[in-house]
């Protein structure tokens, strides 16, 4: 096979091998179990046909470049899609000094729940809302949270398992 050729299918089988396992990690991570193993199976199947086509020829450098390369775009590749699908779900908590129960009415309004609480921040009371949604959803939420209170404080963390809550109809969990 040609040098080039060879070189350019050991990088596009790291780019697909890792950008799997990259998804793979994350399904893992979150508990999903089936198709944390059908991603980790074939990026394990990438990954021999890969490093088989590597040894054949060890002093070839540019089957060596296209196995390195293709591991760091796949990487990349692998969390711009994971970005993309935004599987799972998110905690959303808004801390708002005077305007918290205008931004739970109007996440309720837009067919989010929220969660009222009352705290004291450094200088005064604060109202926290949280609201648990579907990772796809966090950017909306956020939107709405600063239009409502442009100075709210918004911090967003992964909620790796969710049992029960408030959800829209229409929405799958």
């Amino acid at each position: 096979m040609d040098i080039f050729l060879q070189a350019l299918l050991i990088f596009i089988l790291r780019l697909i091998g890792i950008s799997v396992s990259t998804l793979g990690t994350i399904l893992t991570v979150q508990g999903r179990r089936g198709p944390a193993i059908l991603t980790g199976s074939l990026s394990t199947l990438v990954y021999i046909l890969a490093i088989g086509q590597v040894v054949t020829n060890l002093s070839n450098v540019w089957n060596l470049a296209a196995y390195v390369a293709g591991y760091g775009v796949g990487t990349w590749v692998g969390m711009a899609l994971e970005q993309r699908i935004a599987l799972g779900y998110a905690e959303v908590r808004i801390i708002s000094t005077q305007r918290g129960d205008a931004v739970a009415a109007a996440l309720r309004r837009a067919g989010f729940g929220a969660t009222e609480l009352y705290g004291r921040g450094r200088e005064s009371p604060v109202g926290i809302v949280e609201a648990i949604v579907p990772r796809k959803s966090v950017p909306a939420v956020i939107r709405l949270a600063e239009e409502v209170d442009e100075r709210a404080i918004v911090a967003v963390s992964e909620a790796r398992t969710v049992q029960r809550g408030y959800w829209r109809p229409n929405r799958k969990r």
